[in-house]
Parts: C-alpha cells; structure tokens; sequence
C-alpha cells in the first residue's frame, strides 16, 4: 500500500527497493520511521539505468544550444548520485565551452541526513560500481570525479553494504551542484522559467496515490513553459499514471522517462 503523503516526495513502502543485496554505485538505501510514525525507505545510485544518459545530455545540448543558461533542478537529491550522474554525462559527452550554463544544478531533499551526506562531499561506492562508472565515461578517468577518502561516511539507518568504500567527491562535481533542505510540492509552486528548465523528478511520484501525482503534475504544466523538460524514472511509470497526466497536461514525451512542456 502507497503512503499517502502530501509534504514528502520520498516516502514508500517497506522493501519498495528491489533487494537489499543489490549492487549499485553511491548506495543510499535508508530504512527508518519517521516521527509520525510511518515507514520510509528511499535509494539512489549512480548512473541509475532507467535513463539513457548519454541520448538525453546530446538531446538538451541540442536542444537549449541558443540558451545562455539552463537551470536544472532536482527534486529528492538523496546523497548526491543523480546530481554527479548530471554532470558527469554532461561534462563527458560532446564536451563544449558551454556546459557550465547547465551549473549549478539545484538539488533539493527533505531528508535532513542525506542532505548533510549530500554537503559532506563523500560518497560510499564498492568496486562493481566504479567499473561501471568507468564504462559511463567511456575513455575518462574516474578518479578525476573521485578519490579514496580518508575517512569512512555513515549515513544514519542506512543499510550496509559488502565491499563498500567512501570516496571523496572532487571540486569538479562539487561546484556545479547545491545540496538544500527542501519540499518539492513547496517548490514547485515557486519556479520561475523562461523555456530554460530541466527539471528532475525521478522515481519519486510513483510512491503516491494517484489523486496526488495528478495534482502535482498539474503545478509543474502551471509552473513549465514550452520547451522545459520534465524527468521521471521507470518506478513512476510501473506505479502510476503519469505517461497520462503529463500527456493530458501538455507534455510530451521525447525519449524514455523524458517529457517535453509543448
């Protein structure tokens, strides 16, 4: 059963990730009770597979090339993985002297421990993961986006993994994304865009009733103008209905889990 909550976007179900086994790059997998008493369970990775990273960042270079900034916002941010899996496609695919309008990406969660991992600029990973990061990148180097770190990071109630290790996340990641504490249904209510927004929303509706995600895509249609993009993931899709209120609220999509405002 879906939790209904109106004030979070990360509320589930217990054991609403796929296998607490799993391997993934970055793993956050949180397992805790909040202080009304509802269950909560929320993951991130790296380069999560829902999105095709590489055809997305070539369609937006493509897409916002007349642009001179570009604002990219992130809803649900956990600790950090989708903001460095932004800017790594984006710095690492048909690299140009005018990536940085895509920066900083502005990410927002409302859990107020992994925002602090988030801003602790550490990130626990194990070693399948850093393969499968190398082969995102193609011919770059890891180790330019990370390194060992000196110490370990402990996120409250997260679940451990085997063979995990904290690397230090570099300047380079660090300074084109800015982790805050926030609501996304506050938020959304206050974004101001000019045709300019790449807006994140990935595997986080799909968590709510029905009722609420058609609320919720209808401020975004309010709030987007023609030409912004809007992203979900698969769990959104498999839980819900969104493909048809975005579509009932002019959106359409251009590329898996991709959605343009027309």
């Amino acid at each position: 059963m879906k939790i209904n909550l109106y004030t979070s976007p990360v509320y589930a179900t217990k054991n609403s990730y796929a296998t607490k086994s799993r391997i993934t790059f970055g793993t956050t997998a949180r397992d805790y009770t909040n202080k009304n008493g509802e269950y909560i369970g929320t993951n991130s990775w790296l380069f999560r597979d829902d999105i095709d990273w590489k055809q997305l960042t070539e369609y937006e270079k493509s897409h916002f090339k007349d642009k001179s900034k570009v604002n990219v916002i992130q809803f649900a941010s956990s600790d950090g993985s989708e903001a460095y899996t932004k800017i790594i496609s984006i710095l690492e695919n048909n690299p140009s002297k005018n990536d940085d309008k895509f920066f900083p990406i502005k990410a927002f969660d409302i859990d107020d421990e992994v925002v602090k991992a988030a801003k602790s600029g550490l990130i626990n990973t194990n070693s399948v993961d850093r393969m499968e990061l190398q082969m995102n990148c193609e011919d770059c180097d890891y180790t330019k986006y990370f390194t060992p770190a000196d110490k370990e990071l402990n996120i409250k109630n997260d679940l451990k993994f085997n063979s995990n290790k904290t690397l230090k996340v570099s300047q380079e990641l660090k300074k084109r994304v800015i982790f805050q504490k926030g609501d996304m249904f506050s938020l959304i209510k206050k974004l101001k865009d000019n045709s300019d927004t790449i807006l994140l929303c990935r595997n986080i509706l799909g968590y709510f009733e029905n009722n609420v995600i058609e609320k919720f895509v209808k401020l975004v249609s309010d709030r987007l103008m023609s030409g912004s993009l809007f992203i979900i993931g698969d769990h959104d899709i498999k839980n819900s209905y969104i493909d048809s209120f975005l579509k009932e609220n002019k959106f359409m999509m251009i590329m898996r889990n991709v959605y343009k405002k027309i």
